[in-house]
């Protein structure tokens, strides 16, 4: 239910932005354009969609082999769709890191590998998109001037979230006994809160699993301690490689806004649109909207009206979410038939060895 909920917040919230958009810069010269807009530009723009989400499962498949762990690519692949559906469906994008690590262990990885897995994309994700977003800003210095207040201050805002965020996480990788201590005591509470109210205690077992339960974190953690310094030794070529299918990723995903001002007869704008994608961005990544509908749509017309007409704004904004964010919701579906599917031919599977046996 509570996922219906989000689905219809956020479908409802850019659905109005969008209209909102169209209605105000919709003219008779839009209506006119309209016929004229390139269909090979549309369909580039459509294939760095396509490209970014590849390179979004390679670099998984790359991560997981630097562990020690071999996923089919098929599975990946229903898992990155599965992510990118319910991150687009949750504020700041975080439902789509419990999925990845849901499939992750289903795959047979274990729960702290598949975490160290999933925050070391993450971790890429940021670097990468900080290092996309500050080379456009060195490529756009005579803009300096115009840009302070509605994009320097917000990068360097974000900027100093990030570095707090990655120094949290280095004390936790370093000193697993504190991460221990942190979750013990978080275990401890709503273990706690359970025993005292009835209302909690159909969903948690109660205190007397508390050993056990905070046995199996422990060994989680370390194994997400140990899983995480890989990367740093012997998996350093994975990491290399995810790291370099990561800068692929963006770059084909901030190339799609490009590829759908060339459709609509403008010109490519690369620095200026990579630097408006990195933005956008980081307000995605803040936990505000679900898959930031309204937000971005409102972010993107008006970093982009200094590079698009005002009766193409509104078409603009509205091509370019149906390609990056709605087109992730067919993918979902998609996935998540095929993700019963293949449930459904695990367990017969398992009976049919069963019967054997």
């Amino acid at each position: 239910m509570k996922s219906r909920y989000w689905i219809a917040l956020s479908l409802l919230a850019s659905g109005a932005a969008l209209t909102w958009l169209l209605v105000a810069t919709f003219t008779p010269e839009t209506r006119a354009f309209i016929g004229e807009v390139g269909t090979t530009a549309l369909l580039l723009a459509l294939g760095f969609r396509g490209a970014a989400i590849f390179c979004r499962v390679v670099r998984i498949g790359a991560l997981c082999r630097g562990l020690g762990y071999t996923v089919p690519f098929l599975s990946l692949t229903i898992t990155q769709l599965l992510s990118l559906f319910a991150g687009s469906l949750t504020p700041g994008q975080v439902g789509g890191e419990p999925v990845r690590i849901h499939r992750l262990t289903r795959s047979g990885l274990a729960v702290g590998d598949a975490g160290a897995v999933v925050v070391t994309e993450r971790v890429l994700d940021l670097a990468v998109l900080i290092l996309i977003t500050l080379a456009a800003l060195l490529a756009l210095q005579h803009l300096w001037g115009y840009l302070a207040a509605i994009i320097l201050y917000p990068v360097a805002a974000f900027l100093a979230l990030v570095l707090a965020l990655m120094l949290g996480l280095l004390l936790l990788i370093r000193r697993p006994s504190f991460m221990k201590r942190v979750m013990g005591r978080i275990t401890l509470g709503v273990l706690s809160r359970c025993s005292r109210s009835r209302r909690w205690l159909r969903f948690c077992p109660g205190t007397e699993g508390a050993g056990s339960l905070t046995t199996t974190i422990d060994r989680e953690v370390e194994a997400f301690s140990a899983g995480f310094s890989r990367f740093a030794g012997a998996g350093r070529r994975a990491a290399g490689s995810a790291l370099l299918l990561t800068a692929f990723e963006w770059s084909f995903y901030y190339a799609t806004a490009s590829a759908l001002l060339i459709a609509l007869g403008l010109p490519p704008s690369l620095p200026e649109s990579f630097l408006f994608q990195g933005v956008i961005q980081m307000i995605a990544a803040l936990p505000l909207i679900p898959g930031s509908a309204g937000i971005a749509e409102i972010g993107a017309a008006t970093l982009y009206r200094q590079l698009v007409p005002t009766y193409l704004l509104g078409l603009f904004v509205v091509l370019w979410r149906l390609i990056t964010y709605y087109l992730n919701i067919p993918f979902g579906l998609l996935a998540t038939a095929l993700a019963a599917r293949e449930k459904k031919g695990g367990e017969d599977a398992d009976r049919r060895r069963t019967e054997n046996l």
